[in-house]
């Protein structure tokens, strides 16, 4: 049953950065987003990322 959300081009991308990769340097590893919330739209119709609840974590 298709609910009609689409996902918007910028939730695949952070998505896909987000991915742990085997050739990946430990800075890159630092730099890389580890928790990302994702909401819907005002109008309910894109899956959007919620900018203010981007959080990097590393040492």
């Amino acid at each position: 049953l298709a609910s009609g959300v689409t996902v918007k081009d910028e939730v695949m991308k952070v998505f896909n950065d987000m991915k742990v990769r085997k050739s990946s340097t430990q800075e890159e590893i630092k730099k890389r987003k580890k928790a990302v919330l994702f909401c819907l739209s005002d109008d309910k119709r894109q899956i959007v990322v919620e900018e203010a609840n981007i959080y990097i974590l590393g040492s």
